[in-house]
This record gives C-alpha cells, structure tokens and sequence, in this order.
C-alpha cells in the first residue's frame, strides 16, 4: 500500500513533458507536413504570450517545415503593416481568418518553396509558414496547408 501511494506521489515528476506551442501540437504539425516530426523548437517572449514555434519533418534530404509567429503589437492599426511587407509577391486576401489575413508565397533561397499566411486577431499578429525544399511539392498545396493551419491559429487567438 505505501508503495502505491510513493508512486502516486511521484507520478506528476514522471510526466512532466516538453514546453509546447501554444498554437498547435506536435502531432497536428506533422499531420500538416504529412508524416512525423523529427524537431520542435519554442522561443517565447518574456513579457507577455507572444512565441514562435517551428516544426521540422527532416527525410533525409527532404526538409519539411511549419512557422507560426505570434506577436502582440502595441499600436495594431499601425503596425500590422510591417508584418502584411513581409510578402514580396502578389498577396491573396482571406475572408474569416481573423482581421486582414492575406496569402503569399514567401522570398527565400533557390530550391526551397515556402507559403505564407500573415494576419492579425485583435492586437495580435500571426504568420504561419510552410517551406519545403521538395521540388515535387505543389505552390497550391502548400498555400492550402497554411490557410488552414492560419485557421486555427486565429480561432485560438480569438
């Protein structure tokens, strides 16, 4: 009987796990990217709720990656323009994902493609990015994984 409550007792310390994204966990990440993620890295900021997470699907030479940024912005009619700058190309406006969502392909070195939601929920700016060194992998569905991704990153932000 002692023994079973010793143990009890020391079950909180056993499963006491990773810090997560507050956005989005491992296993939905990978359900995203299509198969099991290898790395996932957290930086949070010290003041407030604001974080970055990244998921990583590593197939040897196939890199597959998911971004989401979260960052709370003192001035939000003002400052969401600098994040809506971070699309160099033509942008697609969403409809029902937070406040001025648009779509666009991200910039990056040659051989990676990458898709990118930038928007707002409130005070709050988000960006969610998929990137892919995978010459077989279609613009249009990446385009569709970080709309959907961007979905549930607003739903939580509200």
């Amino acid at each position: 009987m002692r023994l079973l409550l010793l143990a009890i007792a020391c079950l909180p310390s056993i499963g006491v796990a990773a810090e997560a994204c507050p956005w989005l966990n491992a296993a939905t990440a990978g359900g995203v990217l299509g198969g099991r993620i290898a790395k996932v890295t957290i930086r949070r900021a010290q003041t407030n709720d604001d974080a970055s997470c990244e998921f990583v699907r590593d197939e040897g030479s196939l890199l597959f990656e998911l971004r989401i940024e979260v960052e709370t912005m003192p001035s939000p009619a003002k400052d969401f323009a600098s994040y809506a700058a971070r699309c160099h190309s033509p942008t697609a406006p969403l409809n029902a994902i937070g406040n001025e969502a648009l779509s666009c392909t991200a910039e990056l070195d040659e051989g990676r493609l990458a898709e990118q939601v930038i928007g707002r929920v409130r005070g709050r700016a988000f960006l969610v990015r998929i990137t892919t060194n995978d010459r077989s992998a279609h613009a249009s569905e990446l385009r569709d994984k970080a709309r959907k991704t961007a979905e549930q990153v607003a739903g939580i932000l509200f």
